[in-house]
C-alpha cells in the first residue's frame, strides 16, 4: 500500500515547538487519529513537537485554530502555540495583523517587529486550591513559588500536583519573582513533561504576580523562560483581568513531509 504523505510546518514560540498543519483547502489527515499523531509529536519516532495546530478557514475570522497536545487529544487554548498560527498565518495572507477563533473563544493577533502579540481571554479571579493558587487563563493552571525554577525537579514536582486534577489535569508553573521579572518553569499536562515555555501559563502567572505585587490598572509584567523573555499586558481592575496581551519570539524551523 503507498504510504500517505502530509506536508506540515515546524515553529516555534519560545521554545514552545508545534507542528502546523494548513487545513485553508482541505483536510488532509484526520485529527481524530490520536495514535498516528501522538508518533508525530515524538521527538525519536516522528518530526518532534510539544503540540499539533491546524489552521481552518472560517467565514467569520480570518482563520480557526484547532490545538492538540503531543498525546494526540485536543486540548484547549494554547498561547505560544497561537503566536506560531499567527505568524504562519499572516505570512500566508500577507497581512500583519490577524483576527481568529480558538477553542475558548475570539482573539487578536498581530506582528510587531520580530515579535507577535496576541490578545488572549479575560481572566475573571484567582482560586485557591490546597496544591495552589488557581488560574484559568485559556486553560487551567496551578501556581506554586519556589527559590530558581530552573533548577526545580519540575517533572516530578509538577507531575505529582498534575495528578491529583486527574483525570483532565492542570499545568503547573514553578515561579519566582527575582530583580523585578517574573521567572517561571512548566509542567505541561497532555506533553506531561516540563516545556520551555508555556503561553497560558505564563499570562496566569504573571496575572497572579499582579495580584500579589498589589498592582491596579495597566500593569506589564516581563517573563523569563527557559525558552526566551516573553511579557505579558493586562488591565486589573480588582481580580478581573482584561485587555491582556502575551508579546514574545515566534520563528519557522522548517516544513516537510511526513508519510503515514
Amino acid at each position: 500500500m503507498k504510504p500517505k504523505v502530509i506536508p506540515f510546518e515546524k515553529f516555534e514560540g519560545a521554545g514552545n515547538d508545534f507542528i502546523i498543519f494548513d487545513f485553508f483547502e482541505f483536510e488532509f489527515i484526520d485529527l481524530n487519529e490520536q495514535a498516528v499523531l501522538e508518533r508525530m509529536c515524538d521527538r525519536h519516532f516522528g518530526i518532534g513537537a510539544d503540540g499539533i495546530i491546524a489552521v481552518c478557514q472560517d467565514p467569520k475570522f480570518d482563520f480557526r485554530m484547532k490545538y492538540l497536545n503531543s498525546d494526540g487529544r485536543f486540548s484547549t487554548f494554547c498561547g505560544n502555540g497561537s503566536r506560531c498560527a499567527v505568524l504562519y498565518v499572516c505570512t500566508k495572507l500577507n497581512k500583519t495583523k490577524l483576527h481568529f477563533i480558538a477553542a475558548d473563544g475570539e482573539h487578536t493577533g498581530e506582528l510587531k517587529g520580530n515579535e507577535v502579540r496576541i490578545k488572549m481571554s479575560d481572566i475573571d479571579q484567582l482560586t485557591s486550591t490546597p496544591f495552589g493558587p488557581f488560574v484559568q487563563s485559556g486553560s487551567p493552571h496551578i501556581m506554586v513559588e519556589v527559590n530558581d525554577p530552573f533548577h526545580y525537579n519540575i517533572y516530578e514536582e509538577g507531575k505529582k500536583i498534575r495528578n491529583a486534577f486527574s483525570p483532565e489535569g492542570s499545568n503547573v508553573n514553578f515561579i519566582e519573582w527575582k530583580d523585578d521579572q517574573l521567572w517561571i518553569a512548566t509542567y505541561e499536562r497532555g506533553v506531561e513533561n516540563e516545556t520551555l515555555a508555556c503561553g497560558t501559563g505564563i499570562t496566569a502567572a504573571a496575572y497572579y504576580q499582579a495580584i500579589q505585587l498589589k498592582l491596579q490598572g495597566y500593569v506589564s509584567i516581563p517573563v523569563i523562560s527557559k525558552g526566551g523573555q516573553l511579557k505579558v499586558e493586562l488591565n486589573l481592575q480588582g481580580q478581573k483581568a482584561t485587555d491582556i496581551y502575551l508579546t514574545g519570539p515566534a520563528h519557522e524551523v522548517f516544513s516537510g513531509f511526513y508519510k503515514i
